[in-house]
């Protein structure tokens, strides 16, 4: 574990960390995103230069909306890639 995810995860109730990373990866990925849509828009912190960033994505998706991938095409071939 790299030293940010350490500095991260340090206040995380050791218990329910330890818990977590006994699960297989895939779970562990479940997890992690079935945590983020807990999440709503406010709870996500957007600086500026990335607020900049997801302007352009957004104004590109508008501009080729057939030359984009959906999440679930994206997941699958991030998944075709780790076998």
């Amino acid at each position: 574990m790299d030293r940010m995810a350490r500095v991260i995860l340090r206040d995380v109730n050791t218990e329910l960390l330890a818990e977590a990373l006994r699960l297989s990866p895939a779970d562990r990925l479940q997890l992690i995103e079935a945590l983020w849509d807990t999440l709503s828009e406010e709870d996500i912190p957007v600086t500026p230069e990335d607020r900049v960033l997801l302007d352009e994505r957004l104004a590109d998706v508008e501009r080729n909306p057939d030359a984009q991938s959906s999440w679930s095409e994206v997941k699958a071939r991030l998944e075709q890639r780790r076998r």
